[in-house]
């Protein structure tokens, strides 16, 4: 052995560096990255369930706002068939306050010729009392004269 070196010695030293090598391969290694492995594989089935979750979010984030569109329109809509239900609704209250006004106008109108009707037989009855008796008086009055100033005085009663 030249210069002291033992090769059996090397040799074992290296079966002895190979053995604690696989040992440490198969006692740490290999368990370590298993360990890794079922790390990564967990985090990655985390993310693809925040991205599935996200992808969910966002559809009904799109949906939301499309039925709040629906939603705005539906009541734009509403607001117009409002206003045409009180437009005709105020046409319809405008013309039957039309109708009672005049049937109301009607109605005053007939009293009012009832009431000229009875006024007018009023004074017709009136005169035709006067009539009867002024003739009556100049009748038995001799004097026309004094049946005038009775006729006269009678009017003015009256």
């Amino acid at each position: 052995m030249p210069l002291g070196i033992d090769f059996t010695q090397i040799l074992l030293h290296m079966f002895n560096v190979v053995i604690l090598f696989a040992g440490m391969y198969v006692i740490l290694y290999s368990p370590v990255k298993k360990f890794m492995q079922q790390r990564e594989e967990h985090y990655k089935e985390l993310d693809e369930s925040a991205q599935n979750k996200l992808a969910e979010a966002e559809e009904k984030n799109a949906e939301y706002e499309e039925k709040l569109k629906n939603a705005e329109s539906e009541i734009s809509q509403q607001k117009k068939k409002a206003s045409m239900d009180i437009a005709a609704m105020r046409s319809s209250a405008e013309a039957e306050a039309r109708s009672a006004a005049n049937k109301i106008i009607e109605e005053a109108k007939k009293d009012a010729e009832n009431q000229r009707k009875a006024i007018v037989e009023s004074a017709k009855k009136e005169i035709t009392e006067m009539v009867e008796e002024a003739t009556r008086k100049v009748v038995l009055v001799e004097n026309t004269d004094e049946a005038y100033d009775m006729f006269l005085n009678i009017a003015e009663r009256s």
